[in-house]
């Protein structure tokens, strides 16, 4: 009788925990499809580890991958409480505050920068350069929000205050104007190249226009009310003893040499002296880039909050480098059907606004074989997915 009771009290909890507490206690299976795929990876010291989430925009994780080590030397596996370095994927966050700013009637993509930064308004395109010369001409047009948030203003990849005094040692008003002469590279609009430059001054428009630092509005517009506990700037002492560390093969290519993150200034925790990289500065999980890979899935709308019209997740999703043609839109990559952003180290989310897929993969690599990792990952994901539609 006494275990019947105890029986019956335990269906009773699992009645009343709801479907949510059911559901997180069933893990999701790994992908042996995946698995198969990135093993050779493993095996070559290319990928010391990584993490591949594979999941649906209702939030069902479909199947979830974990191999490798986040530390070598310690070995210890690879887990979803690691924290990751996501570089590049930062720049999502720029394009969609800048698309809430859009929404709220404060600024339109075309506008030009030197609305909001008049400071600029000296730019000049280089017309003929060689050693003994440079040839300047004035803009044929404005360089727009639209130019810098796609990469196709003619500004180089990174300002030159960035290049002598580190990515993060200035505040973002310095970095924006530090290239108030330019020159620029070419016409805005007429060619693209990938960079950080423009992205740290659409950061600084989102300062000028919100009246906040870009920290506090991502903090106050994303990160707090998306649940994003662990994405920052500024990982503090007990992130940094779950960073995952970052690895490529040996000399001899028979183990793993570890690397570091070059791009920041150490200690990462320290706030009087770094400053916000827009552009890739960010630090996060697993848990934190999912949620915002639902918010993508779910058209600017989750858990019943909307934070992007559809009007503006239309523009994020859609290619915007003009006559270049680039598969490019405002912070978001877009590649076989699907947008979101990967980061130098590998990380990555890819979104296919279709199918509701939402893949998700974590991984440190310094070898550079972290891009056809990546792709192939993503490859087997969409093909697992598909094969778990009903």
């Amino acid at each position: 009788m006494k275990n019947r009771n105890i029986l019956t009290l335990f269906c009773l909890a699992l009645v009343f925990a709801g479907p949510a507490r059911v559901a997180a206690a069933a893990e999701a299976p790994a992908s042996p499809a995946v698995t198969a795929a990135l093993q050779p990876y493993l095996d070559s010291y290319k990928l010391a580890g990584y993490i591949g989430i594979i999941a649906d925009k209702t939030g069902r994780i479909h199947h979830r991958n974990r191999l490798g080590y986040a530390d070598v030397e310690g070995q210890q596996p690879i887990s979803e409480e690691n924290v990751f370095w996501i570089a590049s994927m930062s720049k999502m966050f720029v394009g969609a505050s800048i698309m809430m700013l859009v929404d709220e009637s404060k600024i339109s993509l075309d506008d030009p920068v030197t609305k909001f930064l008049p400071q600029l308004n000296q730019w000049m395109v280089i017309e003929e350069k060689d050693a003994a010369h440079v040839l300047l001409k004035p803009l044929a047009r404005p360089v727009t929000i639209r130019h810098i948030l796609s990469h196709t203003s003619g500004l180089t990849g990174s300002s030159e205050v960035q290049r002598l005094t580190g990515a993060d040692s200035t505040p973002l008003r310095v970095r924006a104007l530090s290239s108030v002469t330019g020159p620029l590279q070419w016409q805005p609009g007429e060619k693209y190249q990938y960079g950080n430059q423009g992205m740290n001054i659409a950061a600084r428009i989102v300062e000028l226009l919100s009246g906040q630092s870009y920290e506090d509005f991502l903090q106050k517009r994303f990160f707090d009310p998306l649940g994003m506990t662990e994405t920052t700037f500024w990982p503090g002492e007990a992130q940094i003893a779950r960073l995952a560390g970052a690895y490529g093969p040996n000399q001899d290519k028979n183990g793993y040499a570890r690397g570091g993150i070059g791009f920041l200034t150490k200690p990462y925790s320290d706030r009087v002296h770094r400053f916000p990289e827009a552009a890739g500065g960010l630090f996060s999980t697993t848990h934190d880039i999912l949620r915002y890979g639902l918010l993508l899935a779910n058209d600017g709308e989750l858990d019943g909050k909307r934070y992007l019209s559809h009007a503006a997740m239309e523009e994020l999703r859609k290619e915007q480098t003009g006559t270049t043609r680039v598969n490019y839109s405002l912070g978001y990559h877009l590649r076989n059907g699907m947008f979101g952003h990967d980061g130098a180290y590998g990380t990555d989310l890819s979104v296919n606004p279709a199918t509701g897929m939402v893949a998700i993969f974590m991984v440190q690599c310094t070898s550079g074989d972290q891009w056809a990792a990546r792709d192939l990952f993503l490859k087997t994901a969409t093909q697992v997915f598909k094969n778990d539609a009903p």
